[in-house]
């Protein structure tokens, strides 16, 4: 029984941003990795119709191998359904139309014990046509808001169709909004030096490599903004696992994600915590230093959240006597 879990990548973007384009790529350049890929397009599913070679039971068999379906029922279901057929394959790849919403996709991670027992969420890619970021911003398209909320990297496609300004204010207004996310830029679907397949950015290591970067801020380009906090003082575990409940379950409306390394005294590790939609995570971390303080960190990502409010919640969930000056 091979205990090693499959690597999945999600891949998101706006409409005319050139997914397809990605993903034909990635099956090219890869011709030693079997692939599942699910899609959850309406009508036909946009692979190279010639390397589609039989379909069964809703799968079509490609001629390198990979074995492709569409998503038309709860993505948990088509997941224990590709497990229980046997299929063999190394790397899922789950692409979303440009009107999903991705944390629905990645909840099932989360959530689904079976499922986790078999995937392993690598990452999500959302690519973005770079001329019409800032405009679908704007707009306050609260999909395109997730999407970027949610990436871990950002491909920022067609650059090669704005000057260098653009590209480097886009790159800027992308970051401050997700601090999380690796942001690259390439033209036609191609992006130098990064490897999509191998993001692990659920890892702890990542998550705290990452956060070690973000320090107090708040970004408002627009309505989806992201909040960061920073603690000296340890929180007290139960009252913030309480909370965190609350807010995700309760009041959860206009926060898309949450991440943070967090320190609870009675633990020796750093605690990684994780949000996705109203499903969340805590993993241990590596240990604390003796050297170095302990300070947590924790950033929000969303809609229109007001840093006060946040600010006020998180010191009540702090260790007594210890409060922080809001």
């Amino acid at each position: 029984m091979n205990t090693k879990k499959i690597p999945v990548t999600i891949i998101t973007g706006f409409l005319g941003s050139g997914k397809t384009t990605l993903l034909n790529q990635i099956i090219h350049e890869n011709p030693d990795t079997k692939f599942a890929i699910i899609e959850n397009e309406f009508g036909e599913i946009p692979i190279d119709n010639d390397i589609i070679v039989g379909a069964g039971d809703g799968i079509f068999a490609l001629t390198n191998g990979c074995i492709c379906c569409t998503l038309n029922v709860e993505l948990g279901k088509v997941l224990r359904h590709l497990v229980d057929r046997g299929e063999d394959f190394d790397h899922l790849i789950i692409e979303t139309t440009g009107i999903a919403d991705p944390a629905g996709v990645a909840a099932a991670f989360v959530s689904d014990m079976k499922v986790q027992s078999m995937f392993e969420l690598d990452g999500t890619v959302c690519l973005v046509d770079t001329a019409h970021l800032e405009e679908t911003l704007e707009k306050q398209d609260e999909v395109a808001a997730q999407q970027i909320a949610f990436a871990d990297t950002l491909l920022l496609n067609k650059v090669d169709q704005v000057d260098a300004e653009v590209v480097a204010k886009v790159q800027q207004v992308a970051q401050n909004i997700n601090p999380y996310a690796q942001v690259v830029t390439g033209s036609f679907a191609r992006f130098e030096g990064i490897n999509l397949l191998n993001l692990q950015a659920h890892q702890a290591e990542t998550i705290e490599r990452k956060t070690h970067y973000i320090h107090n801020h708040s970004h408002d380009h627009t309505h989806l903004v992201s909040r960061s906090f920073n603690f000296d003082a340890p929180f007290d575990e139960e009252k913030f696992k309480l909370w965190i409940y609350q807010l995700l379950h309760v009041q959860n409306k206009g926060i898309y994600r949450i991440k943070g390394v967090l320190n609870f005294p009675e633990k020796d590790h750093k605690i990684i915590f994780q949000s996705v939609k109203n499903q969340f995570v805590f993993s241990e971390g590596t240990a604390w230093e003796s050297d170095n303080p302990r300070t947590s960190t924790i950033v929000f990502i969303g809609q229109n959240l007001n840093k006060k409010v946040l600010q006020r919640r998180l010191n009540s969930c702090l260790k007594k006597p210890y409060l922080a000056s809001v």
